[in-house]
């Protein structure tokens, strides 16, 4: 029979591992990280253009002038394909805010095609778009079955 002293300290040396410590400040830093990104999609691609400038000018359109970080396209160019812009703000709170304030860009004619969303991990992605997926099924399943009662 094993000690509880020879089974606690058998287990927190499994758990306290350098390879595991360093995985989990790797992942908690890189959470971090992806807090302070922001993603646009459909902002047309041109020749020689100046990122952080069609940034700011979609920020200003919010109201908004955070100072940006850092501004690139995400993946490989491609003929008839527009890549997303991702670009960095000085703090999460400022990234919640412009977030917050993205709905506004339906209203702006030149921005109606102009989507932000915040900076996801592959398999937060996946299970974002399944859930959107099954609210748009349960949205569209509510409306046949409401367009099918007569009103009274």
């Amino acid at each position: 029979m094993k000690s509880y002293a020879s089974t606690v300290s058998q287990n927190c040396s499994k758990a306290l591992a350098p390879k595991r410590i360093s995985a989990a400040i790797k992942c908690a830093t890189e959470k971090e990280d992806r807090r302070r990104n922001i993603i646009v999609y459909g902002v047309e691609e041109a020749v020689g253009e100046k990122l952080v400038s069609k940034v700011e000018g979609i920020l200003e359109e919010m109201g908004e002038k955070p100072v940006i970080k850092d501004c690139c396209r995400l993946g490989m160019k491609k003929k008839d394909a527009i890549r997303p812009i991702k670009f960095s703000l000085n703090s999460s709170d400022m990234v919640r805010h412009v977030l917050l304030k993205s709905k506004l860009l339906k209203g702006i004619e030149k921005y109606k095609s102009v989507f932000i969303s915040p900076d996801r991990t592959l398999e937060e992605r996946v299970a974002y778009r399944e859930a959107r997926d099954k609210r748009k099924k349960e949205t569209v399943s509510s409306r046949k079955d409401t367009e099918g009662l007569t009103p009274t």
